[in-house]
């Protein structure tokens, strides 16, 4: 027996309780698994329940039958997949969510050598959310608080190793000051691209002021040129004499 806190193994069990699980169906009757379930006293983290590879939480579920409905998930909604499995829908999305948080820690994430850096807008209350992508991958790295230097720090401190951050070679961004600032502090032989959108907007911004300003030039000409002139000379003369 292994002690699901710190692994440690034992002979010896502290007490057991019998637990019913959920499996796989069984061709079309739904199964349900009972199963003994020890407890070991480990010196170092108290009674503990013993490690089974097949029960990773304590829901009522095996592990395969988390892995079926969260595949299911893939390409279902959690309705669809609910009425499929005859479960609640938020009894759905709890399993996904433990299937997903699985599958991420057991994967091999790829090298991040091209990121996207972008904010949401959630409303007033929350106002903004930085997004960190891999470009390459196209999946989100990254979730942050707000839109600051100090929130793309956070990633750059606590999600990527020195080594780690040497390999990126470009990052994609919008125009705000923040994250160039937080780029060049932490990788700073990184390429900025700055994408099409706000390029083009700082563009035409530009192409209007000057529309603008030749227009106010143009009207300033327009009110000269409509000045009336003043009397001939001769008639100055003729006047005089």
């Amino acid at each position: 027996m292994e002690c699901s806190g710190c692994g440690r193994k034992f002979r010896e069990f502290y007490d057991v309780t019998e637990r019913a699980v959920r499996d796989l169906p069984w061709s079309a009757f739904q199964t349900t698994v009972y199963i003994e379930i020890y407890r070991v006293k480990c010196p170092e983290c108290g009674v503990k329940r013993e490690k089974v590879l097949q029960l990773p939480s304590k829901a009522p579920f095996s592990k395969r039958f988390e892995e079926a409905v969260g595949e299911a998930c893939e390409s279902a909604s959690a309705r669809q997949v609910a009425r499929r499995f005859r479960l609640p829908a938020s009894t759905v999305r709890a399993i996904d969510l433990r299937y997903l948080v699985r599958w991420a820690a057991g994967r091999r994430k790829p090298a991040l050598h091209q990121m996207g850096i972008d904010e949401l807008y959630l409303g007033k209350k929350q106002k903004f959310v930085t997004v960190v992508s891999n470009l390459e991958s196209q999946e989100p790295l990254w979730f942050g608080e707000e839109r600051k230097k100090e929130t793309l720090d956070e990633f750059f401190r606590t999600q990527l190793s020195r080594k780690q951050r040497g390999r990126i070679e470009a990052a994609c961004l919008d125009m705000w000051e923040p994250y160039r600032l937080s780029l060049e502090d932490w990788v700073p032989g990184c390429r900025l691209v700055y994408d099409k959108f706000h390029v083009l907007q700082h563009a035409n911004a530009a192409i209007d002021e000057v529309r603008r300003a030749e227009l106010r030039i143009g009207e300033g000409e327009a009110l000269a040129a409509a000045e009336p002139l003043g009397e001939p000379k001769h008639r100055e003369e003729t006047a005089a004499q």
